[in-house]
C-alpha cells in the first residue's frame, strides 16, 4: 500500500507544481463548441444525459490540459450531481481521466455522518461497494473532503480508508464569508477551528507516509490568512488544502511561510480561474487552462 500523502508529494515533486484544478462545471460556463455540440443530443437522450457528457469531455480536456502543470484536481460533486445518474457517471469518468494522467484526485463532498451511513458514502466514493455476488467498485476517489461538524465519529468511516491508501481532507478554517461565525468562535480558549485541527491530528497521527506527511489533512482557506497560518502551526506534518486563491480573492501573499517539508505540504486550489480562463482571453479553453494554471504555478512557486 502506498500512502495517499506519499502520492500526492511525489506528484508536487515531479511537477515543480502546488496548483489544484477545481473541476466545477456550469451550463453557461461551457464552450460554445461544446454547448452547441451538445445541445442537438437533448432531444434524444434528455437534458441530464446530454449536459453530463458535456461536463466529462470539458472536464477530462481540461485535465489532459493541465496534466503537466497541476499536482492534483479536485472535482465538486455537486456541479455533477444536479444531473441524476447521468451526472454521477461523468463525475466517474473524470476521476478516471484524472488518475490515467497519474493526478491524484480530490472529490470534493464534504460529508460527514455517522456510522453505517458514514460507511455508505465512504464506499460509494472510495470504492469495495458490497454487491450481491462481490464488491462494486464505486467512484475510486484518491481523497475527499469531510465536515467534521457531527465529531470525530463520522470521520472515523472516511479516515479508516487511509489503511487502504486514500485521503481526506477535513474542513477546518474555510475561505467563504460566513465562515467566521462559527468556526471563529472561542471554546476553551481558542477558536473552534484549531479544537477542528486538533482532531486532523489526532486522527491522522497513525498514518504518515514516508514523506512524513499524513493523510489526513485540513481545508484552510487563503482568504483568513491569519487563521490559516494558526492551522499550520497546528498541524506541522499535515497537506493543507488552500482555497480562496484567484477568483474568491486571496494572491501568493497569503501562502508566504506555509511550506513544510519536502512537497511543500500544500495544495492551492483554483477553480474558474482556471477552467474559465477562455472567458478572458478567447482562446480554446483547453490552451487558456493550460497558460492559466501555469501561470497560477509560476506565481505560487516564488512564496512556496
Amino acid at each position: 500500500m502506498i500512502h495517499f500523502s506519499d502520492r500526492l508529494a511525489e506528484s508536487i515533486r515531479t511537477r515543480g507544481s502546488a496548483v489544484c484544478v477545481g473541476i466545477d462545471p456550469t451550463v453557461t460556463g461551457m464552450p460554445d463548441e461544446l454547448r452547441e455540440r451538445y445541445a442537438r443530443d437533448v432531444p434524444e437522450c434528455g437534458e441530464e444525459t446530454a449536459v453530463a457528457a458535456c461536463f466529462s469531455e470539458f472536464g477530462c480536456g481540461i485535465i489532459e490540459a493541465v496534466a503537466d502543470v497541476a499536482a492534483a484536481v479536485k472535482p465538486q460533486a455537486a456541479f455533477f450531481e444536479q444531473y441524476g445518474a447521468p451526472g454521477w457517471q461523468a463525475l466517474a469518468e473524470v476521476v478516471r481521466c484524472a488518475q490515467s494522467h497519474d493526478l491524484p484526485v480530490i472529490v470534493d463532498v464534504k460529508r460527514g455522518d455517522i456510522a453505517s451511513t458514514g460507511a455508505a458514502y465512504a464506499a460509494a466514493l472510495f470504492g469495495e461497494v458490497p454487491g450481491l455476488v462481490g464488491m462494486a467498485p464505486g467512484m475510486g476517489a484518491d481523497a475527499v473532503t469531510v465536515s467534521p461538524y457531527l465529531g470525530d465519529d463520522s470521520l472515523i468511516p472516511f479516515t479508516d480508508r487511509c489503511r487502504a491508501g486514500k485521503g481526506v481532507f477535513v474542513l477546518t478554517r474555510t475561505s467563504n464569508p460566513g465562515a467566521a461565525l462559527l468556526q471563529e468562535k472561542v471554546v476553551d480558549g481558542r477558536p473552534l477551528f484549531l479544537h477542528v485541527a486538533d482532531l486532523v491530528a489526532r486522527l491522522g497521527a497513525e498514518h504518515v507516509g514516508v514523506h512524513g506527511y499524513s493523510d489526513v489533512g485540513a481545508v484552510a482557506g487563503a482568504t483568513a490568512p491569519t487563521s490559516l497560518r494558526a492551522v499550520r502551526a497546528a498541524l506541522p506534518n499535515a497537506f493543507l488544502l488552500i482555497p480562496g486563491y484567484g477568483a474568491q480573492g486571496a494572491g501568493a501573499e497569503a501562502l508566504e511561510g506555509l511550506a513544510a517539508g519536502d512537497a511543500s505540504g500544500f495544495l492551492v486550489n483554483a477553480s474558474r480561474s482556471i477552467i474559465y480562463a477562455h472567458r478572458e482571453t478567447g482562446a480554446d479553453y483547453r490552451s487558456a487552462a493550460a497558460r492559466a494554471a501555469a501561470q497560477m504555478r509560476d506565481e505560487i512557486g516564488t512564496v512556496a
